[in-house]
């Protein structure tokens, strides 16, 4: 009989440290058997051989009328005492009818012995019995009452034994969960047992269809463990796992944040905190978690191997459903929602554009196996297209060119360079805004609704990759001989396709507040003050919202989530800053240098603002692109300040730093040091053709 997948994972968790000593005395017992039934099919072969092969010693031995079965009654007699013994050692173990108290009253009893009875040891013919103390040297007894306490143990029934001296000494309770821990011993010996006799049968010419071979065993121990597993345990696992799910989805908090006071015991952002998964999230890990562990345990593609996958199965679409609706609640009528996806729920050219993001990619893989070579993102629900997940880095040691780790993330390499412009292509109404942007503070989210959607995005991502490393066999890969796991790889997929749903909710809102209050900058007035240099009041409201922010997320959802949420930011708020000086030069009010000067401020303290809102460990932040970017930003305001043989030098010299559309508008623009006159812009790039043309 098949015995699962080979798979070992687990076999040390949980109560099994308790039962170590259990299993080693289970397993000497099984290896001393096996022994003895080796040897006595070997005598029977031998037997049989001379029997067929010397007609006088056939004469001879009138008691074996059938030369080719001689031996079986003592094999079948020496393998059913064998069973015997070894169903009586479990059924002292599982203890299927034994109630809570009459388990306390054997465990009072048992503590009560004479402790020359407990002084035990691992063996394979003592039994796990010796009178020997730690150093090797005989304990508080004399030698002669170590052997006379040895003996009489030996003597013990199994039953017995198991309820005097194991239990005791682990200090545990006969539980019928502890079949699952038995099983895959048992099922090895019984089938090196069942091979034995078939290769003896073979060998010996053995006619195996004969009528004495027909029941001619009792129920075997294999048989016993699993009919107590079918009629007692999987209804048991059954009832604790969709129980305790539904009772943990009812709840009105099931699936919102858990919060400490880490956060304000480590204000420091380089300590790394894990934010815990909401209830439902833990309740639906530790309700099943068991259950996969029993399903690396059982054959696989048998009638108990399938009904725990039902269990599985019904336990995750049951939190699937209400998880949905949760996912609804939160992110549905929210503009950053809209910017994801449509009225039919199909992923938008914004969100497809994210997934090709290496913040993505980065995201999924702290998420996921490092190995994992399916798409991570692929599921039941519409179709989303996810960029690969990104080679691992080349070690510290390697040359500068190689390297591409994560501190490398976006250094103007040409694949993220294009993914970013492509990715701000597609939120042109955020991007190319032409006023303050008028969004209904009831499509966007407080700081209530950011916590609960980091959480869910974090507790949903979590909870899909513990359930994935569970259902795994112990090579790392899926299960793909059997239709119905692959349901179950279904539903974890479908609960981290809107893992990563919520967690792009989270980025696109984070995106929407700041090109709103950034919106803004180009209605303030201190853009034409005359007395003094002052930051517009939307720009400390938009360090103030990343700040909060930033702490919000990772105290709900995690660095992670934090990361992903921020990423790019520090190439987005230099966009804004330069389409908002876009827009005061194309308008018609004037600007003074203070107001000027006030931009230019703008993006020295956002830098700063949002550089300490992502200094937190595995922050995706990165130091060049955002160098580039605010710099960048930085000469566009300047050109608004300098006077026009200044700025016909700099695009002399930097044609291509800037668009024609944009150069153009700078020539247009009535500056404090210049007035405007595009005509000479035209002028200036004929005469560079013509001196490009000559020269």
């Amino acid at each position: 009989e098949g015995d699962g997948d080979g798979n070992d994972k687990g076999e040390d968790d949980d109560d099994s440290g308790n039962l170590k000593e259990f299993r080693i005395h289970l397993n000497n017992l099984l290896k001393a058997f096996g022994g003895i039934m080796t040897r006595f099919m070997h005598l029977a072969q031998i037997l049989r051989h001379k029997i067929c092969s010397d007609s006088i010693l056939a004469r001879m031995c009138p008691s074996y009328p059938v030369p080719s079965s001689a031996l079986y009654s003592v094999i079948v007699a020496a393998e059913t005492a064998m069973q015997n013994e070894i169903k009586g050692f479990l059924s002292a173990c599982i203890a299927e009818s034994d109630k809570p108290k009459d388990k306390r009253k054997n465990r009072y009893n048992a503590m009560h012995m004479d402790q020359s009875q407990l002084d035990v040891e691992r063996g394979v013919f003592s039994l796990g019995i010796s009178s020997l103390g730690r150093d090797g040297v005989v304990g508080r007894f004399s030698a002669a009452a170590g052997f006379s306490s040895r003996a009489n143990i030996v003597e013990l029934p199994s039953n017995q034994f198991v309820n005097d001296v194991l239990f005791p000494r682990t200090n545990t309770d006969p539980e019928v969960r502890h079949a699952l821990t038995f099983r895959r011993s048992l099922s090895r010996w019984t089938h090196e047992i069942t091979e034995g006799k078939r290769e003896l049968a073979i060998c010996s010419g053995e006619d195996t269809s004969a009528p004495m071979y027909q029941n001619s065993m009792e129920e075997g121990a294999l048989h016993y463990i699993d009919t107590i597993i079918q009629r007692t345990l999987l209804p048991e696992m059954q009832d604790e796992a969709v129980n305790a799910v539904i009772h943990f989805l009812e709840r009105r908090d099931a699936f919102d944040p858990i919060l400490s006071d880490a956060f304000s015991r480590y204000p420091s952002n380089s300590v790394q905190l894990e934010a815990e998964m909401s209830v439902a999230c833990q309740a639906l890990y530790t309700s099943t978690r068991p259950i996969f562990m029993a399903l690396h345990r059982l054959p696989k593609g048998g009638d108990m191997y399938l009904s725990l996958v039902t269990m599985l199965e019904h336990a995750m679409l049951t939190f699937i459903s209400r998880m949905k609706q949760r996912v609804s609640e939160l992110i549905s009528g929210k503009t950053a929602y809209t910017l994801l996806e449509d009225e039919r729920g199909n992923p938008s050219p914004f969100s497809q554009a994210m997934d090709r993001r290496k913040a993505f990619s980065l995201l999924l893989r702290i998420y996921n196996d490092e190995d994992d070579v399916d798409d991570p993102s692929a599921s039941v629900e519409p179709s989303v297209q996810v960029g690969g997940i990104l080679p691992l880095p080349p070690p510290d040691n390697d040359t500068s060119p190689k390297k591409g780790g994560r501190s490398s993330f976006g250094i103007g390499t040409t694949n993220e360079k294009v993914s970013f412009e492509k990715e701000v292509e597609k939120i042109e109404a955020l991007t190319q805004f032409t006023g303050p942007l008028k969004f209904d503070n009831s499509n966007l989210c407080n700081d209530d609704e950011l916590m609960k959607a980091a959480c869910l995005a974090n507790s949903l991502l979590r909870v899909s990759s513990l359930l994935e490393g569970q259902l795994r066999n112990r090579a790392g890969t899926w299960e793909k001989s059997v239709s119905a796991v692959r349901d179950l790889q279904s539903a974890i997929k479908t609960i981290r396709f809107h893992g990563l749903r919520v967690a792009k909710f989270c980025r696109a809102e984070i995106l929407v507040q700041t090109a709103k209050k950034m919106s803004e900058i180009c209605m303030s007035s201190v853009l034409v003050a005359e007395d003094a240099v002052r930051l517009p009041s939307c720009v400390n409201n938009l360090g103030e919202y990343l700040t909060t922010s930033s702490d919000n997320i990772r105290e709900a959802g995690g660095n992670a989530i934090a990361a992903h949420s921020f990423s790019s930011l520090e190439q987005y708020i230099p966009l804004f800053l330069i389409q908002t000086a876009r827009i005061i030069a194309e308008g018609t009010k004037p600007i003074t240098m203070n107001g000027i000067e006030s931009l230019d401020r703008t993006g020295s303290v956002l830098y700063r603002d949002l550089k300490g809102a992502t200094s937190f460990e595995n922050s995706f932040w990165d130091e060049d692109a955002a160098a580039h970017s605010f710099e960048q930003s930085a000469v566009f305001v300047n050109l608004m300040e300098i006077s026009s043989k200044d700025l016909e030098d700099h695009y002399r010299n930097n044609p291509t730093q800037f668009s024609d559309g944009d150069y153009e508008l700078m020539f247009k623009f009535n500056g404090p040091r210049r007035r405007g006159d595009f005509r000479r812009f035209n002028l200036l790039k004929s005469k560079m053709k013509t001196e490009k043309r000559m020269g």
